[in-house]
């Protein structure tokens, strides 16, 4: 794929729709090309959250637990954006991801995401914005998840 292009798919991700396209095209062109045979795995629970990867082909399964306790969360196919809260905020994984059939990817390092920031502070602003928003989304979730537990009463105890 070419800069363009990879550019165009990060604009695309929530994260990243309302950044420049300049900016996105030196984040593009500073990213790395990876390939993940079927069955590899492509970030692990509690791995340092250095990259984030942009699926351009093929499919992962996201999933968490360990060993036989594997308990699938979704599917990511070419567009996905995966680790990029771990990445941005230097935590470790909180889930398992691993390639279903052979999957390309761009690789996009936390070091590398963190100089278009310095050099860009618009871009920066940008990605806060979307987090924020992302945050608050998900923090209307749990208000609401809690709330639907809090009405529902005691659970018989078997």
């Amino acid at each position: 794929m070419s800069v363009r292009s990879n550019a165009e798919s990060l604009r695309h991700i929530p994260l990243f729709a309302e950044c420049d396209p300049a900016h996105l095209q030196v984040m593009a062109f500073a990213s790395e090309r990876a390939q993940f045979a079927a069955g590899e795995d492509v970030f692990q629970v509690g791995g340092k959250g250095a990259t984030a990867f942009l699926i351009l082909s093929g499919e992962a399964e996201v999933w968490a637990g360990q060993g036989e306790q594997r308990i699938p969360v979704a599917m990511a196919g070419p567009g996905a954006f995966l680790g990029e809260l771990a990445m941005i905020a230097g935590l470790p994984y909180s889930l398992n991801v691993t390639a279903k059939t052979d999957v390309a990817a761009t690789r996009i390092s936390r070091d590398m995401f963190m100089r278009v920031v310095g050099e860009f502070p618009d871009f920066g602003s940008h990605v806060m914005s979307a987090l924020s928003r992302k945050l608050a989304g998900s923090v209307s979730e749990f208000d609401r998840v809690r709330h639907l537990f809090e009405s529902a009463g005691s659970f018989p105890r078997g």
